[in-house]
């Protein structure tokens, strides 16, 4: 579980680099629209890239993810004791749900994810709850608390890391 929540920050963090990316590499590609390559114009290029943006960063997720669960050479183990391992499910579970649920955000949103504006608007448009509204608002703020709830627990845990190398 501790894996997963390392991971998905892991891959959060490469999904919003490769969003940004792609649209630095619109940018350019947009400043000269006339040059061709592959028989296709900068601007049809940039169009693309622009319209498939959000599958382009999610198949890069999905492959990252396949990639990082199945060939990772780390190892986590959580203490032996039963009942301090279930204890730590109560608090790891949740943890894992969120990194989940704020990576695909990250992943459909990029940037706009951490722009408070982008998600007033996102907010407003989906929802009339309060609740709700102030929820997807605050996603900066809960980015931030998980992540510090994950350094804090994860620092206090005696766990055994190892890796194959």
């Amino acid at each position: 579980m501790i894996k997963i929540i390392l991971g998905n920050y892991i891959l959060g963090i490469l999904c919003l680099a490769a969003n940004q990316s792609i649209t630095i590499l619109i940018t350019f590609l947009e400043s000269t629209p006339t040059l061709k390559a592959l028989g296709f114009t900068y601007q049809d290029l940039a169009t693309f890239l622009q319209n498939g943006k959000i599958t382009i960063v999610l198949v890069l997720y999905i492959l990252f993810l396949l990639l990082l669960y199945s060939k990772s050479k780390i190892r986590i183990s959580l203490p032996d004791d039963e009942i301090l391992k279930k204890s730590l499910y109560i608090i790891l579970v949740p943890l894992c749900v969120t990194s989940i649920i704020l990576t695909f955000e990250i992943v459909l949103m990029g940037i706009n994810s951490i722009d408070t504006q982008s998600l007033q608007k996102l907010a407003f448009s989906l929802t009339t709850n309060d609740y709700l509204y102030q929820f997807i608002t605050l996603t900066p703020l809960w980015i931030l608390i998980h992540g510090v709830a994950t350094v804090l627990i994860t620092s206090e845990i005696k766990m055994n890391i190892k890796t194959d190398l």
